[in-house]
């Protein structure tokens, strides 16, 4: 589902108090979700340190907050990190791994996804923003699977020392970084926090991401943040802060009736949530 224009300040507070997932069949850490475009699935990954053992998880839709394990992803796991999935429209499936040895700045992997399982899969090393310690932490593939959003980074023990938001477009089956779009996170990115997993309607006027306050003598500060635009040409909006998500909560996608599923400390385990939608579409 498209949704019409709506002011970041508004849109912000449309979202309502969080309520946990529940995945039947599954008892570990869950982070990093996805719901698929259709809505029926979620993808995620367990959680993500140690990295060795780490991969992507599906579960399918039985209601809004309860869905069923179907079992890790073997297809596309390895022995290394495996995570953030997202999905397109046209089965493009994205997702991140450090797996090449010689060269881990090229992170951003796709294939096509069957109903079960990644096939074809290929890593972008033109995507990659140079060499190690830079590297890209997050992607989310567009409904649309033409464009591809995804961060920069510079790796540094804890927590990376960079993160901004980039854009990636493929055009006859090639996927380049595309500096040209990178005005439209002027309003997004800075120089002293953290932005990244992106999040997008179908539409692509409206972006969710986590953004990462590292502040002196002082525990950090995870917020949620969305933005608009009236067009997809446009820059998006200056970022507003979504007030129903707190704590030590990330990495926000969309679901097609609206409402933001992300990943949140509970009880010293990391669980997917969902905050409902409350506003007109």
């Amino acid at each position: 589902m498209d949704f019409s224009f709506i002011p970041a300040a508004i849109l912000a507070l449309c979202f309502g108090a969080p309520s946990s997932v529940t995945i039947e069949g599954y008892a570990d850490h869950a982070m990093e979700p996805f719901i698929a475009r259709d809505g029926h699935t979620l993808f995620f990954n367990n959680r993500n340190d140690p990295p060795r053992e780490t991969d992507l998880h599906r579960a399918t839709r039985v209601d809004n907050t309860h869905f069923r394990y179907q079992g890790p992803i073997a297809s596309a796991n390895s022995a290394d990190l495996d995570g953030v999935p997202s999905l397109a429209r046209d089965g493009t499936f994205a997702y991140i791994s450090p797996r090449i040895a010689d060269g881990r700045a090229a992170t951003i992997w796709t294939g096509r996804w069957t109903g079960r399982a990644v096939e074809g899969q290929v890593v972008h090393a033109a995507l990659s923003p140079g060499r190690w310690p830079a590297f890209n932490m997050d992607a989310e593939i567009a409904a649309n699977g033409v464009h591809l959003y995804f961060t920069d980074n510079v790796f540094a023990p804890g927590a990376p020392r960079t993160s901004d938001l980039r854009l990636a477009v493929r055009a006859d089956g090639v996927w380049r970084r595309a500096p040209e779009f990178d005005r439209l996170f002027a309003n997004i990115n800075t120089a002293s926090m953290l932005e990244y997993a992106p999040a997008t309607s179908n539409n692509e006027l409206e972006l969710y991401f986590t953004r990462l306050n590292r502040r002196f003598l002082q525990p950090p500060r995870f917020e949620t943040f969305v933005a608009t635009r009236e067009t997809p040409a446009a820059p998006f909006s200056a970022p507003v802060r979504i007030p129903a998500i707190t704590g030590i909560a990330e990495a926000p996608t969309i679901a097609p009736d609206g409402a933001l599923y992300f990943h949140s400390m509970v009880d010293g385990r990391f669980t997917i949530m969902r905050s409902r939608r409350d506003c007109r579409r």
